[in-house]
């Protein structure tokens, strides 16, 4: 008796949790439905479901690409050209896909599990910790310069990934860029989780009465790129802070892969963490969480990289297809054979 072809793809650990991700989204979103007798709409996954399509796709891309070339000389001369921005895309592709699981959350989401904002409970915690709510007591220090020093630290954000990761990808072994990617799709996972737990407005929308001191600056384009985030964000993505959380890891792999660069980076990073809390974004309590979460999943992502890296899957498919993929030579060694 024939066992049908397979063909073996290698699924990159950080492409893997990100699918374990969405598959959580999707089983939340139908039990939860279904226990409060509400009907799917489309909205609920209208980035889920295509966001796994695209990792499987690019897998599938990946097959064909990386592949041991085909029998006509033209579709290896193509190959040739293509496999080393094919690669570059394959490594930045999880930038994407942690957009992808935090805009998964766009809409109605963020009150799945719990069906109440839990803002009220984030204040009691700052109150508890602190004697006073921060954002209300860091009133007595706004002036317009240093607002809008903690407008562009907040908005630095954007831009620490793509500094940290181009210098590693650039100067550093290919193994560490991809470590980093790792480290940022696991604490998106579980920061993006926390959203769904503890869903939360944050301290601009709660305490706006209780605000006397306005966040003015001169600066025009800085209130621009405010404006363009919070107009950007998903409804409650308070607790944990992941301004916080993904900047500490990726400050956490500039010291593993540059001192200096650390050193460089240490100003705006410690702005931008006081930031969250200076401009009425986040509860303390929601950057302590960041500051928590952070280190351990840098170490967890580390781990996980260095145990599995790729991990192989096999599809089977059919026999037709098969033979076909052996006389064009796109399946190259990774087209397991029948055993009979």
């Amino acid at each position: 008796m024939h066992k049908p072809s397979e063909l073996t793809f290698d699924l990159r650990i950080e492409d893997l949790v990100a699918l374990l991700f969405f598959l959580i989204n999707i089983v939340l979103e139908l039990f939860f439905r279904e226990l409060r007798g509400q009907s799917l709409d489309i909205s609920d996954v209208m980035i889920v479901i295509p966001a796994v399509a695209l990792l499987l796709a690019k897998e599938v891309i990946n097959y064909f690409v990386a592949g041991q070339g085909n029998q006509l000389q033209s579709a290896r001369d193509v190959l040739a050209f293509v496999r080393p921005y094919w690669r570059i895309v394959r490594d930045w592709f999880p930038f994407l896909v942690i957009l992808l699981m935090y805009y998964s959350l766009w809409g109605k989401a963020t009150l799945l599990l719990v069906t109440h904002d839990r803002d009220a409970m984030l204040l009691r915690w700052d109150y508890w910790m602190f004697g006073t709510e921060p954002t209300v007591w860091m009133q007595r220090i706004i002036s317009p310069p240093l607002t809008a020093w903690m407008q562009f630290s907040y908005t630095f954000h954007l831009y620490v990934i793509p500094i940290v990761g181009c210098f590693i990808y650039i100067l550093r072994p290919r193994a560490r860029f991809r470590e980093m990617m790792c480290g940022l799709v696991v604490i998106s996972f579980v920061g993006i989780l926390g959203y769904l737990i503890v869903p939360a407005i944050g301290p601009m929308y709660t305490l706006h009465s209780v605000y006397t001191v306005p966040l003015s600056q001169p600066l025009a384009v800085f209130n621009r790129q405010i404006q363009f985030i919070d107009l950007a964000r998903v409804t409650r993505d308070c607790f944990p802070s992941l301004h916080v959380g993904i900047s500490f890891v990726v400050w956490l792999y500039a010291w593993r892969n540059s001192k200096a660069l650390f050193w460089i980076l240490s100003p705006f990073i410690l702005s931008l963490w006081l930031s969250t809390v200076y401009l009425r974004f986040h509860y303390a309590v929601d950057c302590l969480a960041g500051f928590v979460l952070a280190p351990l999943c840098y170490l967890l992502a580390n781990w996980l990289y260095k145990r599995y890296g790729e991990v192989s899957v096999r599809m089977p498919i059919p026999e037709g297809l098969a033979e076909r993929l052996r006389k064009t030579g796109w399946a190259g060694a990774k087209l397991e054979e029948p055993d009979l």
